[in-house]
């Protein structure tokens, strides 16, 4: 960085320091000359820099937190998933600045859940809202662990959830699932069909959240509430309804039940477990890895998909875009089974559309199965497109019906957009598909035929092929990750994260790398490299660069210099940036060289006088015999009436 920049931050800390001291004096006698003494190094001054993570404050009764003014925080934004997906946008995030004014709650002033207290604040307060977070906004600022604590899911939700890339980790719920009543917690009522993190939403938006390592046993029978459908559930919403929007979410769990005696049919998904409405859905960029364990005593469906459970409604429109899925089934049962990687059912939406997934199921069952990869597809338009999916059955017998596609898909050319599917057959799995009443087998009538992979391995690598030549959208598919399907090690997972080149500035402004490799993936509160980082090329550069006049302080991404250095990334940086080495003076340069004084005018002054005192900071910089600073000699005075 240039000399210049380095000896600004030097004079803004002591006239700091100056004006500090001459306030203290003021009320007394003051003398004429005071030498002032650096306690802080410029170094040490910079290192104590803080709020470059998120801060979060109570300044407001409603119990939830509130970013500091200017705090700038990023979501996946509805609006832009169809440009992102189609590659005509080139992000599908957007930045809101914090800004006070505006009421608690609203997108540019939102609540902010980051402690397990808030969260049972949050809980509690949709329980009491009207509107149930309506036109409201919640941002998630921390991962919440809930190991060894009683998890209490959102009982009713209608607003919009920012995760932030942070995860709620290790939730445990069995048997009586709670919510809270006004007065205390209480068993869910038999006509709340939903179970999951949010149980029961309508018109949500929920982005950017994990849920980690959860685990969903023996919920409560509910009342039937559509064509002998009830008890929904799902990784991060049970029953959904209106306009729904799951982006960029990620899970991981297990949902089971040793004695399920419901007198329905059961929609469990690993995102969603069931969308009844007249409203569309979009589940974009999202990753599931599920695990079902389902022991009926009756005879009723199981309905189960490693995106989604089930979507019903006429006018529906389904999205389902650029997920990753693996599930695994162990059924047993007294009748057939509806169970699909992607979905369980889709039944009679207007419009679906699956358009770049991977993924693959296994079903484990002793009586007959549906299975397919796709899951049951009644629906009258529908879009496919770069799908790369298999569902395998624990056997292949005449009375098992695994289907390596769909179950059954009553959709014809004339209706229906096909293109680019990739199915797992092993050669033992017979059945293929039903296409109406066309039978077991693919026709000439068939919309498409999809190429079959004998092995996961040869699906996978085409898929790995495809964002080589981005029909998966680079941008958003990580080849390398495709078959392993964690939230940690998603292939479509946007971490938020920023993306560094690191570059110092030389004297006339040059750029320079650091020897540190560009395009460094860090978070927000990530601590930055340092003469201490694990990068050997770069702590052999710092003792390349460093002098008796240089000491590393931090990093910026002002090239003037004119900001403060940082050493852990501040909220809202996102995306491909540039940050720039920031350089400053050591303690034995500055005690030696660099002289500081405050002067006034008078130093007596008559009781309950106003007469005006003139306070002089002079800050004066001698030159050293070797290792001079580029500007010889300098002194700066700072006047104060």
């Amino acid at each position: 960085m240039k000399e210049k920049q380095k000896y600004n931050y030097m004079i803004k800390y002591v006239i700091v320091l100056a004006i500090l001291l001459a306030m203290t004096v003021l009320a007394c006698t003051i003398p004429n000359s005071i030498d002032l003494t650096l306690v802080d190094s410029i170094q040490e001054i910079s290192s104590n820099i803080t709020n470059t993570a998120y801060n979060i404050n109570y300044p407001t009764s409603d119990g939830l937190g509130q970013f500091d003014n200017g705090t700038v925080y990023v979501f996946t934004d509805p609006t832009k998933v169809a440009g992102a997906h189609a590659g005509t946008l080139n992000t599908d995030l957007t930045t809101v600045t914090v800004d006070i004014t505006y009421p608690h709650g609203a997108q540019r002033n939102p609540y902010v859940i980051s402690t397990l207290a808030d969260w049972e604040t949050f809980v509690k307060q949709m329980a009491t809202s009207s509107t149930y977070g309506s036109e409201e906004y919640f941002v998630l600022a921390n991962d919440l662990d809930f190991a060894g604590v009683t998890f209490h899911g959102v009982k009713d939700f209608s607003g919009n959830f920012y995760g932030s890339g942070f995860a709620l980790k290790n939730i445990s719920i069995t048997g009586a699932w709670q919510y809270w009543n006004g007065s205390s917690y209480a068993n869910m009522p038999s006509n709340s069909y939903g179970y999951g993190v949010f149980c029961n939403t309508s018109g949500v938006v929920i982005t950017d959240l994990i849920v980690q390592d959860y685990e969903y046993l023996d919920m409560p029978r509910t009342s039937i509430f559509a064509r002998g459908r009830g008890s929904c559930v799902g990784g991060i919403v049970g029953y959904s309804t209106g306009q729904c929007n799951i982006l960029n979410c990620h899970t991981i769990g297990y949902i089971g039940s040793p004695n399920l005696t419901y007198g329905m049919h059961t929609p469990w998904g690993g995102i969603i477990g069931e969308h009844y409405t007249a409203e569309s859905i979009t589940i974009y960029r999202c990753t599931s890895t599920l695990d079902i364990y389902a022991k009926y005593s009756s005879g009723y469906v199981p309905i189960f998909g490693g995106i989604i459970g089930e979507a019903i409604g006429a006018s529906i429109s389904v999205s389902i875009l650029d997920c990753a899925v693996s599930l695994t089934a162990e059924i047993s049962a007294s009748s057939y089974h509806e169970i699909g990687c992607v979905a369980g059912e889709f039944t009679d939406p207007k419009a679906l559309q699956i358009e770049n997934v991977v993924g693959e199921g296994e079903v484990t069952s002793s009586i007959r199965v549906a299975s397919g990869s796709l899951g049951y597809m009644s629906v009258s338009s529908v879009k496919l497109s770069n799908v790369y999916v298999g569902t395998t059955s624990g056997a292949s017998t005449a009375t098992k019906l695994p289907h390596y596609m769909a179950v059954y898909m009553a959709f014809t050319s004339s209706n229906s957009q096909l293109s680019n599917l990739h199915m797992y057959k092993p050669s033992a799995l017979s059945y293929v598909t039903h296409y109406g009443s066309t039978g077991n087998s693919f026709t000439t009538s068939s919309p498409a035929q999809p190429t079959l992979h004998e092995t996961y391995a040869t699906m996978y690598a085409q898929a790995q092929q495809d964002v080589d030549d981005d029909v998966l959208p680079s941008k958003i598919w990580e080849k390398s990750k495709i078959g392993n399907y964690t939230p940690d090690n998603s292939p479509v997972r946007n971490y938020l994260m920023a993306f560094i080149d690191f570059r110092n500035l030389k004297s006339g402004g040059d750029e320079e790398k650091v020897g540190l490799p560009d395009g460094e993936p860090y978070i927000v509160g990530d601590k930055l490299p340092d003469e201490t980082s694990s990068v050997s090329a770069f702590t052999t550069y710092l003792n390349n660069k460093k002098n008796s006049n240089h000491v590393f302080l931090g990093w910026t991404d002002d090239p003037t210099g004119e900001s403060e250095p940082f050493t852990e990334l501040p909220s809202g940086y996102f995306g491909d940036i540039t940050l720039y080495a920031v350089w400053g003076l050591p303690d034995s340069y500055v005690n030696s060289n660099i002289k500081t004084s405050l002067s006034a005018d008078k130093n007596i002054i008559e009781y309950d006088s106003v007469a005006s005192i003139t306070l002089t900071a002079k800050v004066e910089h001698t030159t050293p015999s070797s290792g001079a600073m580029t500007n010889p000699s300098v002194m700066y005075n700072y006047v104060q009436d």
